[in-house]
C-alpha cells in the first residue's frame, strides 16, 4: 500500500478536508499515477482510522474536479489532469505589465456597503474609525479567478465617494482624483483558509488555502485612507520578489531588491 502519511484530529480542520488533501497532492505530485488504482474505500477507512462517509466525501470532491474515475466493481483510477492553460508565473507576469494586465484580466465589483470596521483593522489603528465602507472584487484571468480584494475605507473619506465611481475605479486611483494620496503602507503576508463568500467567487472549496496580503495604506500625515486585503488561490498567483546578499562587519543578509510582481494599486 501507499504510503500517504496520516491524519491529525485537531479542531478546525476536518478529516474529510485532510484526506481530501493528502489524495490532491498525491495525484498533483505522481506518488499515485495518472491511469493507476487508488487505495479501496477500505484500505483508507483502516489507514486513517477514518469512517467510510468521511472517505466517501473526499473521493466525491476529487471525483468532481475530475481528478478521479470511480467506477464499481474497477476501484478508483486516477486521471490525467488537464492543465488550466496557464501558470501562476504568467498572471504574475501579466501584473508586471499594465497595459497587458489591462487586456488579459478583468475585474467585477461584487459588494459596495457600509458596515463595521472589522476589528482586526481597529488593532492595526484605533483611529480608523468605528464604520467605514466596503468594496468587495473579483479579478480574472481568461475568465478564470484568481483575486478576491476587499477594500475598507474610513467613514470620512467615505462619505466623499460615489458608488458609480467605484465600479470602475478602485479606491486609491478614485481617493487620488479628490487630492487624497497614499504615501506608504504597512503590508503583511500570511495564509488564510477560505470562508464561504471567498470560495464561492474564486471556485474553490470552504477552508482551502489562501494566500492573504493586508495593506493600510496612509496619507503624509500618516492617516490611514484604506485597508486592503487581497486574497489570492496560490495555485494561480505566485509572489515573486528579488533578494540581494548585502555583507557588513557584522555578518551576511538577505535584503529585498524589490519585489517583481508589484502589486499595482490598479487592482
Amino acid at each position: 500500500m501507499i504510503d500517504l502519511g496520516s491524519i491529525r484530529r485537531r479542531r478546525g480542520v476536518s478529516c474529510y478536508h485532510q484526506l481530501y488533501v493528502i489524495l490532491a497532492m498525491a495525484l498533483d505530485k505522481g506518488v499515485i499515477e495518472p491511469g493507476s488504482t487508488l487505495p479501496s474505500e477500505t484500505e483508507l477507512m483502516r489507514q486513517f482510522a477514518i469512517s467510510r462517509n468521511t472517505v466517501r466525501r473526499s473521493l466525491a470532491r476529487l471525483e468532481l474536479e475530475k481528478r478521479i474515475l470511480r467506477r464499481r466493481g474497477s476501484g478508483t483510477i486516477a486521471r490525467r489532469v488537464q492543465t488550466q492553460g496557464f501558470s501562476p508565473d504568467t498572471i504574475a507576469n501579466a501584473i508586471d505589465d499594465s497595459e497587458t494586465a489591462k487586456q488579459t484580466t478583468t475585474s467585477r465589483v461584487l459588494q459596495i456597503v457600509s458596515c463595521k470596521t472589522p476589528a482586526y483593522i481597529r488593532e492595526r489603528d484605533a483611529e480608523f474609525g468605528e464604520k467605514c465602507l466596503e468594496v468587495h472584487r473579483c479579478r480574472s484571468f481568461n475568465r478564470r479567478p484568481f483575486m478576491l480584494s476587499i477594500s475598507h475605507v474610513p467613514e470620512r473619506l467615505a462619505m466623499r465617494l460615489k458608488r458609480r465611481q467605484l465600479g470602475r475605479q478602485v479606491v486609491l486611483t478614485a481617493l487620488a482624483e479628490m487630492g487624497i494620496l497614499a504615501v506608504y503602507a504597512e503590508q503583511t503576508t500570511t495564509a488564510v483558509a477560505a470562508d464561504a463568500v471567498a470560495a464561492q467567487h474564486l471556485e474553490i472549496e470552504p477552508t482551502s488555502a489562501l494566500l492573504c496580503i493586508r495593506r493600510l495604506s496612509r496619507d503624509r500625515d500618516g492617516r490611514s485612507i484604506e485597508h486592503h486585503t487581497y486574497l489570492y488561490r496560490p495555485d494561480r498567483f505566485h509572489l515573486r520578489a528579488r533578494i540581494d546578499i548585502e555583507r557588513a562587519p557584522a555578518g551576511a543578509g538577505w535584503a529585498n531588491a524589490g519585489t517583481t510582481t508589484l502589486m499595482p494599486a490598479w487592482l
